[in-house]
This record gives C-alpha cells, structure tokens and sequence, in this order.
C-alpha cells in the first residue's frame, strides 16, 4: 500500500494493472513516490526546470494518463484505481467526477471540508490539495490522482504558478489515516469490501515489460 515505491515501477506496475483488470475484480493501488516529477503523457520536458531537478536528484518520469506536470513526494497519496469499463461511467466528465467524489469523501469522513472544483480538482479551504485524471483502455479505465497529506514546495521544479495546501494545514491527519480513509471511500463507492493482495505474476511480468520498454526508458520519457 502506501510504502515509497521506485517511481518508474509505480508508473509500470499502474499500466499492468489497468491492462489485466478487464476481467477482474477493481484493484486500487495506492503508494508513495520520493522527490519525483511526473509529466502527462503528452507534456514537454520543457515544463520542468532541469537543471534544479538534477542539482535535488529529482526523479523524472512520464505516465500513461495525461493531464498537467506534477511533483510528487513523501508527503503525498497517489492512487490508481483500475476497473472493468462497465462499472464506471461512460463520459468522460461523469468519470472525473467520480474519482474527485471518492476523494472528496475520504476527506470529509477525516474531519476536513473539502469541495469538488470541476472537471478533476479537490480543494480545502479553497486550495487544491487533489488532482485526478482517466484513461480508457478497450474494456478497462484507470481513475489515478493525488491526495497531498502533508506540503511541499510542489511546483518549485515546474516552470508555472499555482498553489496548493494539503489536510496537515487544516487539522493532524497521518499517512495512515489518510490511506485507510481513501481505502474506505473507494470501497463505499464501488460496493465492495476490498482486501489487501499483491500483484499476480502475470501482472508483475507485464510491469517488467512496460518498465523495460517504456516507464524505465529514458526515449520514453524524453521523448517530447
């Protein structure tokens, strides 16, 4: 679950997950990532200030869901939920905003006011502690976003402006907490009792591929 996790495994194991899900149970995988840029799928290298990313050996890497930069560290969730394309809307909108409901809850049962700001932010106190995305693959749909427990300077490596907060500001909440809140509130909105299991060894050889050949392969990551 929450545990640091290598960031171009993550990005791996996420793709691998999506692609066996389609006859499968949902399967949520939640984690955390030291120092790491994550750029949309389709986004520029230009976005990120390089030369201090490698001066604080900051991690760049690319995903599969596309969407803005982001940084992400030990201070943040990052979930990616896989289901079978038949349980989750069909529109793009009503998707996003199903993911941004899950998060929005799993704050709420901490204590803490959180509000959807349409089409995929969550905020607290009107600042954005969660942003979520899609991707769609025959048969199959990854809800993937972050949930950010604790601040950081998070766009300090990123060439643009903008703020966030996080749920430490608004009242003493744990990784932990916060995992099992999000645990539960994907649960309730799936109406399903999930349990805890690891990766089967199908998926863990296709994660092997796709970081061999895409998430650990600098053209990859490179490549705009």
């Amino acid at each position: 679950m929450s545990g640091l996790t290598e960031p171009h495994w993550s990005a791996a194991l996420d793709h691998a997950l999506l692609d066996g899900v389609r006859s499968k149970e949902p399967v949520l995988h939640v984690y955390r990532r030291p120092p790491t840029i994550s750029l949309g799928y389709s986004r520029s290298v230009s976005e990120i200030d390089l030369e201090q990313a490698e001066k604080e050996k900051v991690t760049i890497i690319r995903r599969m869901s596309g969407g803005g930069s982001i940084y992400n560290d030990e201070g943040q969730l990052i979930y990616s939920l896989a289901v079978p394309a038949a349980i989750v809307p069909k529109e793009r909108k009503a998707c996003l905003h199903m993911a941004c409901s899950i998060v929005a809850e799993a704050i709420r049962s901490l204590g803490v006011k959180a509000e959807i700001k349409e089409p995929n932010d969550v905020l607290v106190n009107g600042t954005k502690v969660s942003g979520n995305s899609q991707i769609r693959r025959e048969g199959s749909v990854a809800l993937q976003g972050t949930l950010i427990v604790f601040h950081s300077e998070s766009n300090a490596l990123l060439n643009k402006s903008s703020t966030t907060g996080s749920l430490a500001s608004v009242r003493d909440i744990s990784i932990e907490e916060a995992e099992r809140a999000l645990v539960k509130a994907v649960g309730r909105a799936l109406k399903e009792d999930l349990r805890y299991d690891r990766p089967d060894a199908e998926e863990l050889e296709r994660a092997r591929d796709l970081l061999r050949e895409r998430y650990g392969n600098k053209a990859f990551i490179w490549k705009r």
